[in-house]
């Protein structure tokens, strides 16, 4: 039996390597830029998710009535905050979440909070939002309990970060301090860290 020559074990070598190197790009080709960002301590709540699962395209209603998908906000982060009007600790938080959305890019990340479980007017929602110091936030409405569906909501307040692409990447269950300035500058990182 011939000894192979040195060209024939650097062929398999870099055949193997290119494998190896193959196999790695493929594994790794779920990761996202989420994975290497840790909530800040003020964010305890905040879980980042271990799977990479595509948001429910669940629909809602906005101040006017109409019909908005989650996926009309894909391009750009987003974090959905399913409360209630008769939910302390929501009515605690919105407060904050009004503070974070207006000191966000809004064209790379916002904040969509969604009224659950009951079945109050858009106008009513809006003077309560402007009692509670929250004028500041967008009134949306889940009439046909699509997003309590589509997330599982067993709670609340319950607030999902969705990245630019359309991804469930972290859930806080109960209230955090949105506005602390290192939750803002949190929420900016990632989404700066996704633009083109």
């Amino acid at each position: 039996m011939s000894k192979p020559s040195h060209r024939t074990l650097a062929l398999f070598a870099a055949g193997v390597g290119a494998i190896v190197i193959g196999g790695l790009l493929y594994v790794n080709s779920g990761a996202t830029v989420h994975d290497s960002w840790t909530p800040p301590p003020v964010l305890d709540k905040l879980k980042m998710q271990d799977e990479v699962a595509i948001a429910p395209d669940a629909s809602f209603t906005d101040v006017m009535g109409k019909t908005v998908k989650l996926s009309d906000f894909k391009g750009r982060y987003v974090l959905v905050n399913l409360w209630a009007t008769w939910c302390g600790p929501c009515i605690t938080e919105l407060p904050a979440l009004a503070r974070l959305n207006a000191a966000l890019p809004q064209e790379r990340v916002t904040v969509v909070p969604i009224d659950m479980l009951e079945k109050v007017d858009a106008e009513k929602l809006t003077v309560f939002l402007g009692m509670h110091d929250a004028a500041g936030l967008p009134v949306y409405m889940d009439r046909d309990y699509s997003v309590q569906r589509g997330f599982v909501a067993n709670e609340l307040p319950l607030t999902v970060l969705i990245d630019a692409e359309g991804h469930v990447v972290g859930k806080a269950a109960g209230p955090q301090k949105w506005d602390d300035p290192a939750a803002v500058a949190y929420l900016k990182a990632i989404s700066a860290a996704s633009s083109p």
